[in-house]
C-alpha cells in the first residue's frame, strides 16, 4: 500500500484556484484504459521495448483514469473536505503530466516540487489511506494489470516521505477542548455539522492549521455566534482574531506595486540643502530582494509623519507589495482579487492578528500602530508572505534589490541610520554626517534571516519537509 501513496501525494496541492469541477468520464474516454491495458478485447501485447506510457495506452488511457481518481476523491466524506479551495481542472491537468512524465511519455510536470507544495499542509497517514483507496479503485476500474499497475505506483513511491507531516510537527488539541467543540457539534445539521465533525478530527490529530480552516468553514455556515463555544478549540493560541465585518473592494482595483512607502512622498515641494543617494548590502553583496533605509536625527527633532491609508492586496497567491513601510497609526486594508479563500495573519511582536478565512473580493483592516517589522503570511498558502515595516523615522525609503535610494530633502547634520533586508533577522544601525549637497553611502546588513515559509498562526514550522537521507 506504501507504493499507492505517491500518486495521491500529488493530489492535494496541485490545485490552482477555485472553479467549479466539472470533470466527468465520457464514453469513449471511459473504455481507453480497459482496452490500452488489455482487458476485455485488448488488442496484441506491446513489444517488450515498449515503455509504460505506452503500454498503459497513451496519454487518453491516463486522462480516463485521472479524471476517475479525481471523482472518487471529490465525493470521499474521509478526504474530500482538503479540496474546498482547490481548481479540480488545473489539479487534474498536473496529475496527468506527472503519471505521463514518469511513465516515459512526452510530457513535463509544471507543478512545484512536493517539499515546497506540502509544506504546512500537516498532511498524515490517515488521510493518504483514504487517497490510496480512491487511486486503487481508480486503477482496478479500468482493469489496469498487475504488471502496469506495479510499475506505474513504483515509479511514483518514492515520493511519499516528503509529504506526510513528522508527528514531531503537529500539536494535538487538548481532550477537554475537544469535549467543547463535541458539546457544539451536537447542535449542527446538514454539510455544517460534516465539517465540525472534520475539525474536531483535525485538532485530535494536531492539525491544528487544516482544523481552523474547517472552523471557519462551520462558522460561516452556521454563524459565529452559534458555534462561539467552541472557537477556543480551534484559535487557542493563534494571534487574536480581527472579527470587524468584511467589507468590498472592487475587482477593478488597479494592481499594487511590488513595493511602497517613501517620505519623500510627504516632502513634494520641500527644498532642503542636502540629499543622499546609496544602496544595501547584505553581507558586502548587492541587496537581492527588498529592504528599507530609516534615518533619525542624532539631535532627535524628528518630525512626525501623517499616517496612511494604504493596500496590501492578495493576487495570483502573492502579497502586495511585498513591503510597505508606513508610519505608525496607518491603516492596512487586505484585499483578496483571487479565485480562491485566503487569510492573512502575523505573529510578529509589533502586531499579532489573525483575519480570518476570505474570500474573492473581502477586505478588512488593521490598524499598525507600534514600530517594528511585521510579517504576513496565509494559513492555506505557505509560500505566501510579505513585510509591513512600521516605521517612526522623520525619514525613510522602501529598497528595490541593487538599485539606489535617494532622500531627496535632508537637513545637514548627523543622523542615526537602521538598514534592514528581507533576509535579515533584525534591522542594522550605523551612523552618518551629512553635508550640504549631494551624498553617497552604502549600509550592510546581515543575511542571517530564515528562509522558506514563516512559522503558522500557531506558532509551528512550515519548513518543507526534508526527509533523512538513506544509508
Amino acid at each position: 500500500m506504501n507504493k499507492l501513496t505517491a500518486l495521491a501525494c500529488m493530489l492535494i496541492a496541485c490545485g490552482g484556484s477555485s472553479r467549479p469541477h466539472t470533470t466527468a468520464l465520457a464514453g469513449k474516454a471511459a473504455s481507453t484504459p480497459h482496452n490500452a491495458a488489455r482487458g476485455g478485447d485488448a488488442p496484441a501485447p506491446a513489444a517488450a521495448t515498449a515503455s509504460l506510457f505506452e503500454r498503459l495506452g497513451g496519454k487518453p488511457a491516463i486522462i480516463a483514469v485521472t479524471d476517475e481518481f479525481i471523482d472518487r476523491v471529490a465525493a470521499d466524506a474521509r478526504i474530500k473536505h482538503r479540496f474546498f479551495n482547490t481548481d479540480l481542472t488545473r489539479l487534474k491537468t498536473l496529475l496527468v503530466e506527472l503519471v505521463c512524465m514518469a511513465t516515459g511519455g512526452p510530457c513535463k510536470y509544471s507543478g512545484q516540487d512536493m517539499e515546497t507544495s506540502h509544506a504546512g499542509m500537516e498532511l498524515v497517514d490517515e488521510e493518504f489511506t483514504a487517497l490510496v483507496e480512491d487511486l486503487a479503485g481508480a486503477l482496478d476500474k479500468f482493469k489496469v494489470p498487475a504488471k502496469e499497475k506495479g510499475e506505474l505506483l513504483g515509479a511514483l513511491g518514492p515520493m511519499q516521505p516528503q509529504i506526510v507531516t513528522p508527528k514531531d510537527r503537529l500539536k494535538p488539541v487538548p481532550d477537554a477542548a475537544i469535549a467543547k467543540a463535541t458539546s457544539v457539534a451536537v447542535k449542527l445539521s446538514g454539510e455544517a455539522a460534516d465539517l465540525m465533525q472534520a475539525a474536531i478530527i483535525a485538532a485530535k490529530r494536531g492539525q491544528r492549521n487544516y482544523a481552523d480552516q474547517l472552523f471557519s468553514r462551520v462558522e460561516a455556515l452556521a454563524g459565529a455566534r452559534t458555534v462561539a463555544a467552541a472557537a477556543p478549540t480551534f484559535r487557542d493560541g493563534a494571534p487574536p482574531r480581527i472579527e470587524t465585518p468584511l467589507k468590498k473592494m472592487a475587482k477593478d482595483t488597479p494592481a499594487q506595486p511590488k513595493l511602497a512607502g517613501a517620505s519623500d512622498e510627504d516632502d513634494q515641494g520641500v527644498a532642503l540643502p542636502a540629499s543622499l543617494t546609496g544602496s544595501i548590502l547584505v553581507d558586502g553583496k548587492p541587496l537581492e530582494g527588498l529592504g528599507t533605509v530609516m534615518l533619525f536625527p542624532a539631535n532627535g527633532r524628528a518630525k512626525r509623519r501623517t499616517p496612511k491609508q494604504r493596500i496590501v492586496e492578495q493576487r495570483d497567491k502573492q502579497f502586495s507589495p511585498h513591503v510597505l513601510a508606513v508610519p505608525p497609526g496607518s491603516t492596512v486594508a487586505f484585499p483578496n482579487f483571487d479565485g480562491v479563500f485566503h487569510n492573512v495573519f502575523s505573529i510578529s511582536e509589533p502586531k499579532k492578528f489573525d483575519i480570518g478565512l476570505y474570500k474573492d473580493g473581502d477586505t478588512r483592516e488593521v490598524k499598525f500602530e507600534k514600530p517594528g517589522i511585521v510579517r504576513l503570511g496565509c494559513n492555506i498558502h505557505a509560500k505566501m508572505a510579505s513585510y509591513i515595516v512600521v516605521v517612526d523615522a522623520p525619514h525613510y525609503v522602501v529598497v528595490d534589490g541593487g538599485k539606489a535610494f535617494t532622500f531627496k530633502n535632508l537637513a545637514p547634520g548627523k543622523y542615526k541610520v537602521r538598514a534592514w533586508s528581507e533576509s535579515s533577522a533584525a534591522p542594522a544601525e550605523s551612523e552618518i554626517t551629512i553635508k550640504a549637497g549631494a551624498n553617497s553611502a552604502s549600509f550592510t546588513v546581515k543575511g542571517d534571516g530564515e528562509t522558506g515559509p514563516s512559522e503558522d498562526k500557531f506558532g509551528m514550522t512550515r519548513q518543507p519537509i526534508r526527509p533523512a537521507p538513506r544509508h
